[in-house]
């Protein structure tokens, strides 16, 4: 059951938790645990304890050190990956796979990019609301998969960009324990997945509309106008039980959250998706795809795309490096 919340601003509202006290699983999860659960346990995203609030502020100053130039030169080098792939691989693999490579996880060809949306759509599978033992172990197998790669990422590549600014902004020590620490990184990929498939497909479908590429706050404004999360939940703790309540993020001037929750990958989010569509601006002979029906979910409608590259240049165009 969902109620209208009646605060004036419900983002901001100390009553409204992320989960109800004494429940920091869904269901699903607390009755199947294994990985999947001790990670979702753990997202900052999920959680209202007291270790919240310095592990947030570490979180973002990590992401506030990371280099623009870092993001773009990752993000354009992930969408000339992706291309190769076709129109539906694209605007999923893009948002999601500049993070990982940030992170120093090796996404270096479609495959690669595939086996990471593989594991995404598991994790999400078993994060549903009706998830049963079988997608909730599945979820689990691909969490500890990328947890390990994490792991490994950080002992070969500690001068991958997001790698270099978590360790010296929001180090292990800074957290709860490790497990914390490595939870929160899976979660930035966790997090630009979805929402970033969503956002990116909008921008495509506004550019195929107009044929103007959007720009930074043409991407803002898609966010506002239901081109992304539309929603977001809270537990009204003032009820006992406590009750669900639906928070509107589309239509407000707060697309990406505020208050304790506010996303702090804002900032990584927009400058990946506008590098991405800058390189595909740049690919001469590209034509923009046709849309198909779109994957609706209860708080987004993420777009889809037919699987055809029209190319009407020199297919050379899809093996070109990007220019940094």
């Amino acid at each position: 059951m969902t109620s209208s919340c009646p605060f004036h601003s419900p983002l901001l509202d100390p009553d409204l938790r992320m989960r109800p006290p004494g429940e920091p699983l869904p269901p699903p999860l607390r009755a199947h645990g294994g990985p999947l659960a001790d990670v979702f346990a753990r997202w900052l995203r999920q959680r209202d304890d007291t270790a919240h609030a310095p592990e947030k502020a570490a979180l973002t100053r990590a992401l506030q050190a990371l280099s623009d130039d870092d993001v773009r030169a990752h993000a354009r080098r992930q969408a000339a990956i992706a291309l190769q792939g076709g129109w539906s691989h694209w605007s999923w693999a893009v948002p999601a796979s500049t993070v990982a490579s940030l992170l120093g996880l090796e996404i270096r060809d479609v495959d690669a990019q595939r086996r990471l949306h593989a594991a995404l759509r598991a994790m999400a599978a078993g994060l549903g609301a009706s998830a049963g033992t079988d997608a909730v172990r599945a979820g689990g197998d691909a969490v500890a998969g990328w947890l390990k790669a994490l792991d490994d990422a950080e002992r070969l590549s500690p001068d991958a960009p997001l790698q270099w600014t978590l360790l010296r902004h929001a180090a292990p020590e800074r957290w709860t324990d490790r497990a914390a620490f490595t939870a929160n990184r899976l979660a930035l990929i966790w997090q630009s997945h979805e929402a970033g498939a969503a956002l990116l497909g909008h921008a495509l479908l506004e550019w195929r509309a107009t044929g103007r590429m959007p720009s930074r706050d043409g991407l803002l404004r898609i966010a506002r106008d239901d081109g992304a999360v539309r929603v977001t939940r809270r537990f009204d703790v003032r009820h006992v039980p406590a009750e669900p309540v639906s928070v509107p993020l589309s239509g407000t001037d707060h697309p990406f959250g505020d208050g304790a929750h506010r996303c702090p990958g804002q900032g990584l989010t927009l400058t990946s998706l506008l590098a991405a569509l800058n390189w595909l601006s740049e690919q001469t002979g590209l034509r923009l795809p046709e849309p198909a029906a779109p994957l609706s979910l209860p708080n987004m409608d993420i777009p889809q795309f037919l699987d055809i590259l029209d190319i009407l240049d020199d297919q050379d165009n899809l093996d070109k490096e990007p220019r940094s």
